[in-house]
């Protein structure tokens, strides 16, 4: 026999030959039955955030609400549909270190960047250190809204800010985020790239929301009050966003 001809007929080769053909009869049926898309077509918000109604979120105040002036910080943020707002939450003590919650959600859809920005690498990024960093589920309840969990999934961080004067001890504070992507709440940036990987859909779109608590007078809270205040404010502002400004991913799909 040909030499050539016996190199074809090697069980390694003939192995693979058997593989990628299998491999393409499972695309070629799984594209027929489900289809499968590569390109991705946006899903805008069904409002802007600068819309979103402060008079919904009871007990809570809007104490400012701030926009990215420089061009190169908001280029790297990647969109132009993001809220910057900070909570006054008027339901408890004005020294309690959860008074007030810096309130910071973007929005990115059609073939984003899938590789979300995280406060990892914001922070750091400012001279901050990672202390710690644990998966969390956020106690929201039941708000009588389908898509909302009563349990949401997130990332809870805690950061060392250093001083810049070396007689003043370095201050911890927490970040919460988590994601909603794909009609999906998630908890990490690892959840948002396998749903975006989804090729049976024809929208993609994901969302950060990050929350940071303090007071007036430069009071941190702990982890665990991060935590707990998390759930407070995520029950009153999810319903907002689900119902005003997040896309209906069912009725997209």
């Amino acid at each position: 026999m040909n030499s050539i001809i016996k190199q074809y007929l090697q069980v390694p080769f003939v192995l693979c030959v058997v593989l990628l053909l299998a491999v393409a009869v499972f695309i070629t049926g799984f594209k027929k039955h489900h289809g499968l898309t590569i390109i991705k077509k946006p899903l805008p918000l069904k409002t802007s955030f600068d819309e979103l109604d402060e008079n919904l979120l009871a007990p809570y105040k809007v104490l400012n609400k701030s926009k990215i002036e420089n061009q190169d910080v908001l280029e790297s943020l990647g969109t132009e549909d993001y809220l910057q707002w900070v909570f006054d939450d008027t339901s408890v003590d004005e020294m309690s270190p959860v008074r007030n919650c810096s309130v910071f959600i973007t929005y990115y859809t059609g073939n984003p960047d899938q590789v979300p920005h995280v406060p990892e690498a914001c922070y750091t990024g400012g001279g901050n250190q990672v202390e710690s960093s644990s998966s969390v589920n956020l106690e929201v309840g039941d708000v009588n809204v389908p898509e909302i969990p009563k349990q949401v999934p997130a990332t809870a961080l805690v950061f060392t800010r250093k001083s810049s004067e070396i007689w003043q001890a370095s201050s911890e504070f927490s970040v919460i985020y988590f994601f909603k992507v794909n009609g999906e709440y998630k908890g990490g940036r690892d959840g948002v790239r396998w749903a975006l990987g989804n090729l049976t859909s024809e929208y993609s779109y994901f969302s950060k929301v990050e929350l940071k608590f303090f007071n007036v007078r430069g009071l941190n809270p702990d982890q665990k009050q991060s935590i707990e205040a998390a759930g407070r404010v995520l029950k009153v502002l999810l319903p907002v966003l689900e119902k005003n400004h997040w896309p209906d991913w069912k009725k997209a799909n």
